[in-house]
């Protein structure tokens, strides 16, 4: 019985150890993983944003708002709101955008708050004569909500054209 309790001591040593394997977790892979995924949402959205702005589809522009978004345009007042946000975008009649194009510089998440800014391409047509293309430079703050990611604050202006 006396060699038989160092060989069962260890045998219970041995499988409280194997009992005690845990899984060590990767909170910073996965939380950069779910950063990737914000950002490659964005960036889709931003993508849909130039698609219904050449469609010249507003309600589709303004969905990606958040209701209480506030706009920036160059040399002019801050537009707030979906209603008001819509009709700014509506444009004068006979306009029409036929190309749109934002290439982010950096989009950051932080939380349920993101930014992004980066430099934008436009061209169109009003009353049948072309304009542009024209560039400028933006910044969007989002924000995530329950349907997803909306911009909430939106700025742009051109920058001298070359």
């Amino acid at each position: 019985m006396r060699t038989l309790r160092p060989l069962l001591s260890t045998l219970c040593l041995l499988l409280l150890a194997a009992c005690s394997v845990h899984v060590v977790r990767d909170p910073e892979g996965s939380a950069r993983r779910a950063a990737e995924q914000d950002v490659a949402a964005i960036t889709e959205l931003g993508r849909q944003f130039s698609a219904a702005y050449m469609r010249g589809d507003v309600d589709a522009m303004v969905a990606l708002y958040t209701t209480d978004a506030v706009i920036f345009p160059g040399n002019s007042e801050m537009i707030r709101g979906h209603d008001d946000i819509r009709r700014y975008w509506a444009g004068p009649p006979g306009r029409r955008v036929t190309l749109h194009r934002a290439t982010p510089t950096e989009i950051r998440v932080e939380g349920d708050h993101a930014y992004d800014y980066g430099v934008f391409e436009i061209a169109g047509e009003q009353a049948g004569t072309a304009w542009g293309p024209s560039r400028g430079k933006y910044v969007i703050v989002w924000r995530r909500e329950p349907a997803g990611w909306r911009m909430h604050l939106d700025i742009w202006n051109t920058r001298p054209q070359s």
